[in-house]
């Protein structure tokens, strides 16, 4: 079965629905179904966070989504323990020639650790870093 990260892009794209990749990030949940799905509490931080000022509705469905997440129903999230902070704090230093946040610098830690090339997002530090985007 195919594994595909998750970025942040994407749960903001596929719960916005006036978001302008909202259509893209629908197909791709429906293309690509029967994959494994793999995040870490760093997306998910950066999901709640966006939307932490859309109102009462959106925080208790984003909240319950993220609750959902961390039980492993759809998604694998990887914690971010002091380890993976530090791991990505070093690929941080180490580009800093870059505008990598240091939530992707854990993302690509992990998904180089997992060996997953695909990731679902818009956001072209990846493809710097040699990965593949998926947001057709």
């Amino acid at each position: 079965m195919p594994v595909y990260f998750v970025d942040t892009w994407f749960f903001i794209a596929f719960f916005h629905k006036r978001d302008p990749e909202h259509d893209m990030a629908m197909r791709l949940g429906r293309r690509l179904r029967e994959s494994i799905f793999v995040t870490h509490d760093g997306v998910l931080l950066e999901l709640l966070s966006f939307f932490s000022a859309h109102g009462e509705f959106w925080r208790r469905e984003v909240a319950t989504f993220v609750e959902d997440a961390i039980a492993g129903r759809v998604y694998e999230v990887m914690p971010m323990n002091r380890e993976l902070f530090e791991q990505a704090l070093a690929l941080y230093k180490r580009r800093l020639d870059k505008e990598y946040s240091l939530v992707d610098c854990a993302s690509m830690v992990i998904m180089r650790e997992r060996g997953i090339q695909h990731v679902l997002t818009n956001d072209h530090h990846f493809a710097q870093e040699g990965f593949t985007i998926l947001n057709a």
